[in-house]
C-alpha cells in the first residue's frame, strides 16, 4: 500500500526524527517504512545523522537554520510530527517543537518512543522538567506505544489529546516452521543491562551443562559489544552463544527464520520493534511484563512473560521450549494472529485519521 494521491493529508505532514537512512534502532525502522508506505508524499526532516551524541548536538545549530528555511519554502505542510525519546532526543526536539509552533504555527505530534522516559522526567532537574512539561503542553498531540503509557502521560501530564499507534511492522509471508532438536534462541537489540543481556548470559553459565547440546543462543545488536564478547568468553559459553553484531536487511531476514524464539529480558521498554518482527515471523516471544509488552504477549499463549531482573524465570522459560517443542509452533502461530494490527495497512488508517482530526 503507496499513499501517492496528491492531495492526500499526507502531503501535509512533515516527519522530523532522527536519518532513518544512516542512524540504527527503532525509530529508524519505523521511519523507513512510513517513508515506503507513504511513497511520493513522504516529507522528511533529519533532526539527527550520526549515531554519536556530541557530533550530533554540535551540528545542532545549523540543522536548525536550515530547518526554518525548510519551513519557510514549504508553506503546504500543516502538521509536524516529531519522533523523539528521552536525554539527548528530547533536548535536540525541544528546540524543533518550539521552533514549529512559537515561530510558524504548525499542528504539532510528539511521538514519543523512549522506553526510559518516566525514569527520564522523574530524575531530571526542576529546571529540565519544566521544559519538559512544556513540550508536551505546547503539543497538539501525543503519539505513545500502548495503553500502559498513555495512562502514564495522562495522569502525569494532564494530558487529554493522547493518541496509541501501533510501532509498524512489514506483514510477511510465513512459512511453516519445522521442529528442531537444537532450539535456536535469538536476541536482537541494544547490548546493555536495560535490554537485560547481561542476564540471560548469567543464567547461560549457570545452567550451562543443562542447556548444553539442547539450546543455541544468537545474540545481535550494537551497543556495549566489547562487554559482551568479554563476558561470553570469561563465562566459557562459546559452544552456546553467538555474537552476529548489527544486522539488517537480508541478515536479519536469515536471523528470524532461522531461529525458533526470541528472547528480549528488558527492564524499560515502549513497545519494541525485535519482539514485533519476531511475531510477523510467527515466532514465540520470552520477554518482560514492562511498557507495552504486555499488550503483545500473554503468558503461555504467544510466550512466557518474566519478571525484570529474575534469573530463575529467564531459566525456566528457555526450559520450556526445551521441553515442550511443539509449544514453538502452536505459540508461534497465535503470535502472528497478535500482530496484524501492526501490518501497514493498520497503521498508516490510524495516522490518516490523527492527522485529519489535527
Amino acid at each position: 500500500m503507496v499513499m501517492n494521491r496528491k492531495n492526500n493529508v499526507f502531503n501535509q505532514v512533515l516527519y522530523v526524527a532522527p536519518n532513518f537512512k544512516r542512524r540504527k534502532g527503532g525509530i529508524a525502522s519505523v521511519l523507513e517504512l512510513y517513508s515506503q508506505k507513504v511513497g511520493i508524499n513522504f516529507n522528511f526532516y533529519p533532526s539527527a545523522f550520526f549515531q554519536n551524541t556530541i557530533l550530533n548536538f554540535l551540528f545542532l545549530p545549523f540543522s536548525l537554520f536550515y530547518y526554518c528555511f525548510y519551513l519557510l519554502f514549504n508553506p503546504k505542510l500543516k502538521i509536524i510530527h516529531i519522533h523523539g525519546a528521552s536525554r539527548g532526543s528530547f533536548y535536540r526536539k525541544y528546540f524543533y517543537i518550539l521552533i514549529s509552533k512559537t515561530i510558524f504555527k504548525k499542528k504539532m505530534i510528539y511521538h514519543i518512543h523512549g522506553a526510559e522516559y518516566h525514569l527520564f522526567y522523574k530524575n531530571a532537574s526542576l529546571f529540565v522538567r519544566k521544559r519538559i512539561e512544556h513540550i508536551i503542553e505546547m503539543s497538539d498531540a501525543l503519539i505513545v506505544l500502548s495503553e500502559e503509557w498513555k495512562d502514564y502521560y495522562f495522569k502525569t501530564f494532564n494530558k487529554e489529546k493522547i493518541y496509541v499507534v501501533n510501532n509498524i511492522v512489514e506483514k510477511r509471508e510465513v512459512f511453516k516452521k519445522q521442529i528442531n532438536p537444537i532450539i535456536s534462541i535469538l536476541f536482537l537489540g541494544k547490548i546493555g543491562q536495560r535490554k537485560g543481556v547481561f542476564d540471560l548470559l548469567e543464567v547461560l553459565k549457570i545452567h550451562k551443562n543443562e542447556l548444553l547440546g539442547l539450546v543455541n543462543i544468537n545474540i545481535g545488536g550494537n551497543g556495549e559489544t566489547s562487554l559482551l564478547k568479554l563476558k561470553i568468553k570469561e563465562f566459557e559459553l562459546e559452544d552456546i552463544v553467538n555474537y552476529v553484531g548489527w544486522v539488517t536487511g537480508d541478515k536479519k531476514d536469515l536471523l528470524y527464520k532461522s531461529n525458533d524464539v526470541i528472547i528480549l529480558p528488558s527492564y524499560n521498554e515502549g513497545l519494541p520493534i525485535s519482539l514485533l518482527e519476531a511475531m510477523s515471523y510467527a515466532m514465540p516471544l520470552i520477554s518482560t511484563n514492562v511498557g507495552g509488552i504486555p499488550q503483545i504477549l500473554e503468558d503461555k499463549v504467544n510466550g512466557i512473560m518474566i519478571e525484570p531482573g529474575n534469573k530463575e524465570q529467564i531459566f525456566e522459560a528457555i526450559k520450556f521450549y526445551v521441553d515442550n517443542p511443539n509449544k514453538i509452533v502452536n505459540h508461534g502461530a497465535n503470535s502472528y494472529m497478535r500482530i496484524t494490527p501492526f501490518f501497514p495497512e493498520e497503521v498508516m488508517k490510524q495516522l490518516e485519521i490523527i492527522y485529519n482530526e489535527i
